[in-house]
């Protein structure tokens, strides 16, 4: 049934992905027909126009255009992209790996710092640190993620000239691979930053919420009357029920890998599928931006069924219900 349910699922998506991008309004050759919003005009004959739209489906109906979308799929054929002349697979994959890349790094960190401040600020629960904590935190997830990257700019690259403005690599790179690991990491820090920012609230909030649950149930009290010191109620007791809503949280995370910040891309100007993606919008790029969006909701819906999975392995009492 479950199954059938996530096949039934990656139809509509797979629907949705064909047709949402034909919805938006312009020509998906303006940027090779001289319109004058197109980046670099190159003028056509109606003849070469034509070919152009035979070559790639657009000139038939809608209908025939979704079944050879379906049977080209079928295949693992992504298809041609229209602006960037190159094949789309190669495409995703070169704006994926720097995706990955931030946004691995970044969950990383604010799974981490958000857990444990999430777990010490329940743990310290009506004090001052957990006041703090909750001030401070909330006042950051307030601010918009591509007006704190803005602001981390101006502030350590225009102001301190600490880091690059934007970009994933320096244009002249010379050296051995170290320098240039060094180099990507030293782009990456601002970014990451940012994203740390925006996403902090949500994984602390939800531990210390999940903590503070757990330490008014009975086996809190139980484990405590028995005499069990604090660091053990903490580790043996409460922290493996803690994490338990997390693996939602944190399997919906990874889906979402693949997208990115749009915004905070955008800002760094860091070459990651965000980017791509909105490249490929004011492009009217059909084929890119149906790749993109496929790539996308696939790895969410592959996340979601490996959170069902190992939530039952984790937790017997769902696999019973």
């Amino acid at each position: 049934m479950r199954v059938a349910q996530y096949l039934f699922t990656t139809l509509i998506v797979l629907s949705l992905n064909f047709f949402l991008p034909r919805m938006i309004p312009g020509d998906p050759l303006s940027t090779l027909t001289g319109d004058p919003s197109a980046d670099m005009p190159i003028l056509l004959t109606d003849e070469i126009r034509g070919k152009l739209l035979h070559y790639y489906g657009l000139d038939r109906p809608l209908g025939e255009q979704y079944i050879l979308y379906l049977r080209n799929l079928a295949r693992g054929d992504l298809g041609w992209s229209i602006y960037y002349k190159t094949p789309v697979a190669a495409l995703l994959w070169k704006h994926l790996r720097w995706t990955l890349l931030l946004m691995g790094s970044t969950m990383i960190i604010y799974l981490s710092l958000g857990s444990f401040l999430g777990v010490l600020s329940a743990w310290h629960r009506g004090s001052k640190l957990d006041t703090g904590l909750l001030l401070g935190i909330f006042g950051l997830g307030s601010w918009p993620s591509f007006f704190t990257a803005m602001l981390l700019i101006i502030f350590f690259s225009v102001k301190l000239n600490l880091f690059p403005i934007g970009g994933a690599t320096s244009i002249y790179t010379s050296g051995n691979n170290l320098t240039r690991a060094l180099d990507i990491a030293h782009h990456l820090i601002l970014p990451s930053l940012a994203l740390v920012i925006a996403y902090l609230p949500s994984i602390y909030f939800l531990t210390r919420n999940a903590t503070l649950s757990a330490l008014g149930e009975n086996y809190i009290r139980t484990a405590r009357a028995k005499g069990l010191s604090e660091s053990l109620v903490l580790w043996r007791h409460t922290l493996p029920n803690v994490f338990l809503p997390l693996i939602t949280m944190i399997a919906m995370r990874l889906g979402f890998l693949v997208m990115g910040a749009i915004t905070v891309e955008v800002v760094f100007s860091y070459p990651g599928m965000g980017t791509l993606i909105v490249e490929a919008f004011a492009a009217r790029d059909y084929p890119v931006l149906q790749g993109a969006f496929l790539l996308i909701t696939m790895a969410v819906l592959c996340c979601n069924l490996m959170a069902e999975i190992l939530y039952n392995r984790l937790d017997p009492r769902v696999k019973q219900q």
